[in-house]
């Protein structure tokens, strides 16, 4: 993988992800949780709720 590739997906793709997710959890019950303990909750058993997308990509490191 190229430093190019890198910059782009860590420097502008994740950080996308983690913006999201700040934005959704402002406005959520799921504000104050672990990433772990959220990104369970957010699955919803299989029925994800909107903030279980940018929570499960912002764990890719």
């Amino acid at each position: 993988m190229s430093k190019r590739t890198v910059e782009l997906h860590w420097g502008k793709h994740h950080q996308d992800y983690v913006d999201g997710l700040n934005k959704q959890l402002a406005t959520s019950p799921l504000y104050g949780y672990t990433l772990e303990d959220l990104i369970k909750e957010a699955y919803n058993n299989g029925n994800p709720l909107p903030e279980y997308n940018n929570a499960a990509q912002v764990t890719r490191l």
